[in-house]
């Protein structure tokens, strides 16, 4: 019996060492992006942020959840950003579903917390800060 109480108490210990260290892992793979876009004289905006709060507005429509995970998805496959892309490539890959693109602002947060931001705007030179 005491052999079995304390194999018990040996797998609840590796358990809990095991949770506390997924809970680390994710924090370290926690990223945030905002993306904003003023094209056709209208607004869209997408968000997410780890591990799962998406969000997609166009005007006065805002979905969230999972209603909006598809629109974030595929904005986020889009414009695939990385530490290393620059403004006017991510305006290029915008414009392939909005030809009409007059203004643009993302921000990205890596696994690392590192902010990147991207901005450009039409007739304008192309911002990018680290």
């Amino acid at each position: 019996m005491k052999k079995l109480l304390f194999i018990l108490m040996a797998v609840l210990l590796l358990l809990t060492s095991f949770l506390g260290q997924v809970r680390a892992d994710e924090l370290m793979d926690m990223f945030s992006i905002r993306i904003t876009i003023e094209a056709d004289e209208e607004v869209y905006q997408w968000k997410y942020d780890s591990p799962d709060y998406y969000e997609f507005q166009h005007e006065d429509r805002v979905l969230r959840a999972e209603e909006a995970q598809t629109q974030v998805d595929n904005m986020a496959a889009l414009i695939n950003v990385n530490e290393n892309v620059k403004a006017e490539t991510l305006a290029e890959r915008i414009k392939q579903e909005f030809p009409k693109l007059e203004n643009m602002d993302i921000r990205w947060r890596n696994g690392d917390s590192e902010l990147y931001t991207w901005r450009w705007r039409k007739n304008d030179q192309p911002v990018e800060d680290t």
